[in-house]
């Protein structure tokens, strides 16, 4: 049987059990509701009040029975009920305390929702309307979506109404205006809005929910819904109105500083290529993928999908960081999750159009500083003497440079500032429909956003190819929702992007590499006659012209085309046992990437000076072509499908919702055979009272990549809370909030460095023999790779411990922390301890690695809204430690030298204990023989062995990695009338960055000399291996607290707007990347970008001017 056989059969095999394994899911969970109901006793409500509020009762009942409601407008919680039953349902309950006194309910994921109904609206608007002396208005919440049900008063009258399903009202005004006459908005959720009438006619109200509330719904993995009270693992949150504050055109760089638990590494600038490194809780692994999976709406998406999504089109962003839902990704969800809810279409909600434009400027927050040309010939000859050399600049030529007399034959370039230009333009775009109409919910968001580069001669690059460099990208999203009938719910989601970047043929890495190592003496942008430069009497020709390379070497396009789509249809299958539902996902997506490089060579010319005649010498070095055409293009395919069990059941003061799940996906990348994963997953929460949570996850899955008996892994979680706070013993205590959680759980990575099938041996041509009479040698093959028979996933083992408090009225201050561990074992790493005397080269990876990783985080949030002003901040921060304890590591000869023990990213190095200073020193140390001599001014290194000899054995562990331990935001901000302002303090600790600068660094002025010796940061220049060691000197301490970000707001008064028929409008400033404070000694770079010697294309500092319109 071929391979490729033998991979058909073994997806037929697949989807046969995946059937089978479907069939008897939902065998069970019939089976399963059918005895929930023969067993269960029916809900039961018994109640006796007399003239006490509505929302008094409900909070009673939620008390005993664990009910969740919401009550939507003041006017309706404040409803007098007196009501006297015993043993009724749910239902027949509602009707007595709700439905009798002119309201409305409905029940949706276990949550009552209870409001005024039309009639109520009605005639408390038509009572309004009839009145001489009327005011209008619009309450919206900050995304500008109409709320329903605020109670809107004349402050210190009686006179009140409520807002309609569309969000307008109309209320009497009092008939003496004379006085200052306030009107009070409020809403259950909302902060109450008081605002002076004073004489418009008209006023548009927009409410801020109030912070931690404790009924709002979150999406905590598997597009499974609860409320924030009833989730007892670990999880964090952040919604669209601090997405959109940072005007960034991706979105891994705003979540910087913003969520506990996340931690991010920006490492470039580079339009369409600066997303941040994302890594929840630190890093669990030194395996190859350390990332954490994306879920976009209920589905697993790339990280492209990620990053390159507009933040116009999301909801909320949540990160999982425990067990307690990630499991249910099984062998994907080790690193965490990133959930991303997008929006979608209000339930009777009018059509409302929010537009978006925004322009900003974008500037280097640093570049490096070069030495001057004259430096630099110093530098060289120093060079020169202490390798022994003369000097190669004699004391004329150095007046010369110094002058600047000779431009040509001598030049003084600063690169940096003749390729690049100080700033460049940012434009973003985005317009958002959304609402509903009879059975039908909308959302569609269409963006475009264009990023310039830095690149100062453009307009030459744009005459010479049409093109400007720049990156441009389209997004398209339509999320539309579909109440086909009574008990069918359709949901269909297109999303799309195209993505263009578009630079110089060289590329933007080699071009920053050019420029880091191009000493300014090297070579003149143009000669005395207007040719590019190639050399000059300092240097031989060597380099590029940078100048050629930016404007003549040709250009590349690359880009990048993305659709997916998903189709959902949930059908209540209450008809079998209330509370149950089934709901199949089907989705699709196509990734294609075209990348073309059109390249020519382009003319140089080597300027000599003037012969003995007095004219130029030219000396061609390199010659121009045409442009020649390069490309490369892939294909990424993606299939997925899955089909769920959702049961939702209250009896007495119990609550039970479950959810069974099969899913399979099937991708395919270019040529290569498919990829797929598939499994089954379950999850049951149970609450009593909704005072006690108790919740279980189960993850069954497996991918084509491993052994076939060793395909599957089982991945269960469990983890409980308690509502401290509801305890009786707790009534005297000013404590309104108090929950205590914990979890524990198994996850799984199988992303283990990209090799696939790494069971199987395989050959590969090579050797051979020769044959015949007349010996001919025919090829033969080699063993490739010995298979690993065992190769499996990691596995992670999590557990979470921490609480919720809130104190203070209107929980003004709200408290989160959480302690974890993780245990990660099978680790993929390279079989270290094998003996090189078994004679078995190439062996496979095996998964011997162990890695601990434990920490903390916290979250402080105040809250404090007067009149008209309203403050808020929020302090968070992570600190998390791993440790290796297994890494295959063979025995060294010095218990030192051991790596385990340490945190990942450590390394053995020496030991820098600065310079030598004396021969006598030098004498009296020991003896280092990486040169053929030791001279003052060479580093010096610690004997750690004490043997008297500087060798491999005096390397120690040392930690080379830019990820910090500890990551930490403080927000502040406040709103005044229609004022706002934001701001983001953001700060890491712990990282390590390895920045060895170039010779062309102003930092050289720092280097040995016998002038400056004690004060020297660099060794003596020369040709040196000694001086090129792998050494703590070149480490620094990468720690920053940055002004990550600041916004100020004003929403424009809806008088001015009216004439217009504009709903809203707000205009507004932000910035990002705004100042950093750090310990970097060498300047030259963010202390984000150090993960290369070059110095990279820069992170970008951002102002940002806009304007949002609702229409």
């Amino acid at each position: 049987m071929t391979f490729i056989q033998y991979l058909k059969s073994l997806l037929r095999l697949f989807t046969h059990q995946l059937l089978i394994i479907m069939k008897l899911v939902i065998l069970l969970t019939f089976l399963f509701s059918f005895h929930v109901v023969a067993s269960s006793k029916a809900q039961i409500i018994s109640i006796n009040v007399r003239d006490v509020t509505l929302q008094s009762v409900m909070k009673n009942i939620k008390k005993e029975k664990g009910i969740s409601f919401m009550i939507r407008g003041k006017s309706a919680a404040e409803t007098r009920v007196t009501a006297e039953f015993k043993n009724l349902s749910l239902r027949d309950a509602m009707y007595h305390i709700v439905e009798k006194h002119g309201l409305q309910w409905s029940i949706d994921e276990g949550i009552v929702t209870i409001s005024e109904n039309d009639k109520t609206e009605h005639r408390n608007l038509q009572s309004a309307v009839n009145q001489n002396g009327m005011l209008k208005g619009l309450i919206t919440d900050q995304s500008g979506n109409p709320i329903s049900g605020a109670t809107i008063t004349i402050k210190n009258t009686s006179i009140a109404t409520t807002s309609t399903r569309t969000g307008n009202f109309e209320i009497k005004l009092p008939t003496d205006l004379s006085r200052d006459v306030t009107l009070v908005v409020s809403n259950i959720g909302y902060e109450t809005v008081e605002t002076v009438i004073g004489d418009r006619k008209e006023i548009n109200v927009s409410l801020v929910s109030t912070i931690g509330n404790l009924d709002e719904v979150v999406v905590v993995g598997m597009n499974f819904k609860q409320t924030k009270r009833s989730v007892t693992g670990a999880m964090a949150t952040i919604e669209t109105k601090e997405l959109k504050q940072s005007p960034v055109a991706n979105l891994n760089n705003a979540l910087a500083g913003r969520l506990p638990g996340l931690i991010s590494v920006q490492s470039s600038g580079l339009p369409g290529q600066d997303a941040a490194a994302l890594y929840i809780r630190g890093v669990g692994t030194y395996g190859a993928n350390r990332a954490p999976l994306v879920v976009i709406d209920g589905l697993p998406r790339g990280q492209g999908n990620f990053s390159q999504i507009d933040p116009n089109e999301v909801e909320s962003i949540s990160i999982l960081k425990d067990a307690s839902s990630s499991a249910l990704y099984g062998i994907q969800g080790a690193n965490g999750v990133i959930v991303v809810t997008t929006k979608r279409g209000g339930s009777n909600q009018k059509p409302v159009i929010d537009f978006t434009a925004q322009q900003a400027i974008q500037s280097p927050d640093r570049l490096p500083n070069n030495m001057r040309a004259y430096d630099i010939a110093k530098y060289w000859n120093e060079w020169d003497s202490n390798s022994d050399l003369s000097p190669r600049f004699s004391e004329e030529v150095l007046q010369t440079i110094s002058d600047g007399s000779e431009p040509y034959l001598y030049p003084d370039v600063n690169w940096f500032d003749e390729i690049l230009k100080s700033s460049s333009p940012q434009s973003h775009y985005n317009l958002n429909i959304s609402g509903s109409s009879n059975r039908i919910r909308y959302f569609a968001s269409g963006s475009y956003i264009n990023q310039g580069t830095l690149l100062k001669h453009d307009d030459e690059f744009q005459e010479n190819y049409g093109l400007k460099s720049k990156f441009d990208r389209y997004n398209f999203r339509s999320n539309i929702d579909i109440e086909a009938t009574s008990l069918l719910n359709i949901q269909i989601d297109l999303a799309g992007r195209l993505e263009n970047r578009i630079g110089p043929g060289a590329g933007f890495e080699s071009l920053f590499s050019n420029l880091t190592n191009m000493s300014p003496i090297a070579l003149p942008i143009f000669n005395p006659n207007g040719s590019l430069g190639a050399a000059s009497n300092a240097e031989i020709p060597f380099y590029q012209n940078p100048y050629g390379s930016v404007t003549r070497g040709g250009y590349y396009t690359n880009v990048t085309n993305v659709m997916y789509g998903t189709i959902s249809a949930k059908h209540d299958l209450g008809f079998i046992t209330k509370g149950l539902d089934a709901q199949m996902f089907f989705s699709f997506e196509n990734n294609n990437y075209k990348g073309t490089s059109r390249l020519q060579q382009f003319d140089m010319f080597w300027y000599r000076g003037l012969d003995s005649q007095g004219q130029p010498i030219y000396q061609q070095t390199n010659v121009g072509t045409r442009l020649t055409t390069t490309g490369s293009s892939t294909i990424e395919r993606s299939n997925y499908f899955d089909f769920r069990l959702n049961y939702h059941k209250n009896w007495g003061d119990n609550t039970l919702v479950a959810q069974v799940l099969a899913n399979r996906t099937l991708r395919v990348y270019n040529d290569e055979l498919p990829y797929a994963y598939q499994g089954v997953s379950g999850r049951i929460t149970y609450n009593l009272k909704n005072r006690y949570f108790l919740e279980t996850n189960i993850g069954f899955n497996g991918s084509e990549n491993f052994p076939p008996d060793r395909r599957y892994g089982f991945f269960p979680s469990i983890s409980a809370g308690w509502i401290v706070s509801d305890e009786p013993l707790m009534e005297s205590i000013d404590i309104n909030y108090l929950k205590l959680r914990g979890s524990y759980g198994i996850a799984g990575n199988d992303q283990i460095g990209g090799n696939r099938w790494l069971y199987i041996t395989d050959y590969a041509p090579g050797g051979g023999f020769s044959f015949g009479e007349s010996p001919t040698t025919r090829p033969g093959y080699n063993e490739n790779r010995v298979g690993n028979q065992f190769v499996t996933w990691e596995r992670s083992q999590k557990s979470n411990v921490g609480f919720e408090m809130s104190i203070l009225p209107k929980d003004m201050l709200q408290l989160t922390f959480d302690v974890f561990r993780e245990y990660r074992t099978n680790i993929l790493t390279a079989p270290g301890t094998v003996p090189d005397y078994v004679g078995i080269g190439n062996l496979a990876p095996r998964n011997t690695g162990i890695v601990l990783n434990r920490g903390l985080e916290g979250e402080l949030r105040f809250n404090k809204s007067w009149k008209d002003l309203r403050i808020f901040s929020n302090l968070m921060f992570t600190y998390t430690r791993n440790k290796v304890l297994q890494n295959d590591q063979p025995t060294p000869m010095y218990g030192y030298q051991n790596l385990t023990g340490y945190e990942v990213g450590y390394t053995l190095w020496y030991k820098a204990l600065g310079f030598f200073n004396d021969e006598d020193e030098i004498l009296n140390s020991a003896t280092q023989n990486f040169d053929s001599k030791t001279i003052p001014g060479d580093i010096k290194y610690m004997d750690v062995n004490s043997d008297g000899v500087i060798d491999a054995y005096d390397r120690i562990p040392m930690q080379v990695q830019n990820i910090p331990r500890l990551m930490g935001g403080l927000s502040l901000g406040a709103s005044y009338k229609r004022f706002d302002m934001s701001v983001l303090l953001n700060g890491a600790y712990g990282g390590i960055a390895d920045m060895v600068p170039s010779s062309r660094d102003a930092a050289q002025l720092q280097r040995w000399t016998p002038e400056n010796k004690f004060e020297a940061r660099l060794p003596a220049p020369r040709r040196s291996e000694n001086n090129a060691l792998l050494s703590s000197l070149w480490l620094h301490p990468s720690d920053y607290l940055k002004l990550r970000n600041v916004e100020i707001g004003y929403e424009i008064a809806p008088d001015w707007l009216k004439s217009i028929k504009v709903t809203s409008a707000r205009v507004f400033v932000n910035g990002q990347n705004l100042i950093v404070w750090d310990k970097l000694w060498i300047k030259d770079r963010d202390p984000e970008a150090t993960s290369s010697w070059n110095v990279p294309y820069p992170i970008q500092r951002v102002v940002n001017f806009g304007v949002n319109i609702k229409l």
